[in-house]
């Protein structure tokens, strides 16, 4: 199901932070929302002056990296934190500010809240996640950007807001359908009569194979849409862990490092090469019998020869 006739729909606003290297290139549609736009230059501002703050404190370079994105949790604390912090700093311009200790004996509120609360209503900033007003004590002018994963990057297709709703501002990206002009490299390994190979000079390319996988990828590849190359695995091995370095070979290896998209031949699927590769539905099943010979003793039964044995 990874593939542009199904569509999913993220509820996270932070699928900029996931990895999706292994659906890039499938077309499968994945929708979302995100509240906060790292494209947006005052989003990179705020996180460049963290990556510097981070590198002045000597935090690690691994950390500063990591702030080139942000999810949106941390992005809406850093928001209210100075959201209040301007607030805050309105009020002392305006009043001194008599902080007591708490008690919990004595109940003496503090009588600057609701001045508090009215200059933080009356605070406007853009932030980490865009504009920031209030009226009446809620946000507004904020908006939500409409994204949907394409073959290299998360691309924004629209936006929603409170006032209007949901509008798809790219449409002919949202709804792209159809056959794609795309081309896989296709692995292999002969063996009759799953995959054969022409030796003539009047064969080339793809057409050099034959064989029930070979006529399997050709169906495959007209119902999905694609083109492939076809070639034959370098090591001309299946797939096979070495106990001692832990390095794959053959197709398998082809596959984990990216060398190849698709692998077909007579590959037996097992639990370890099911732990690093995906596989199909098996196209054919083997049974392995142990055959061994019956020895009759006629109508004595084994209680009895147990017994005779005894005697």
């Amino acid at each position: 199901m990874n593939m542009y006739k199904y569509h999913y729909l993220f509820t996270s606003f932070d699928i900029e932070t996931f990895y999706l290297e292994d659906f890039k290139h499938n077309f499968v549609n994945i929708t979302s929302y995100r509240l906060v736009d790292v494209g947006d230059v005052s989003v990179q501002n705020i996180l460049k002056d963290m990556e510097n703050y981070y590198g002045e404190h000597k935090f690690g370079t691994n950390v500063g990296r990591k702030l080139r994105t942000i999810e949106t949790e941390p992005a809406l604390i850093y928001d209210a934190v100075y959201i209040f912090a301007i607030g805050l700093k309105s009020l002392e311009q305006s009043h001194a500010l008599n902080i007591t200790n708490v008690s919990c004996i004595e109940e003496n509120p503090w009588d600057g809240g609701l001045s508090l609360i009215n200059y933080i209503n009356s605070v406007e900033w853009r932030g980490l996640t865009g504009p920031i007003q209030f009226k009446e004590g809620k946000r507004i002018h904020f908006k939500l950007d409409l994204v949907r994963l394409r073959q290299q990057s998360i691309v924004k297709v629209g936006e929603w807001s409170p006032q209007t709703r949901l509008n798809i501002t790219e449409p002919s990206l949202f709804f792209d359908t159809g056959r794609r002009n795309v081309t896989l490299v296709v692995i292999t390994i002969l063996e009759t009569p799953y995959v054969m190979m022409h030796y003539g000079k009047n064969f080339t390319g793809n057409e050099r194979f034959y064989g029930f996988c070979k006529d399997i990828l050709d169906l495959i590849a007209q119902n999905v849409g694609f083109d492939y190359i076809l070639d034959l695995v370098p090591d001309r091995k299946y797939g096979a862990k070495d106990p001692l370095s832990g390095e794959w070979n053959g197709m398998v290896s082809e596959l984990m490092k990216y060398k190849a998209d698709l692998a077909v031949g007579s590959l037996t699927i097992t639990y370890a090469r099911e732990s690093v590769i995906d596989f199909t539905k098996p196209f054919m099943n083997l049974g392995i019998s142990i055959l061994f010979k019956v020895i009759a003793f006629g109508t004595m039964s084994c209680s009895r020869i147990l017994s005779a044995a005894k005697a």
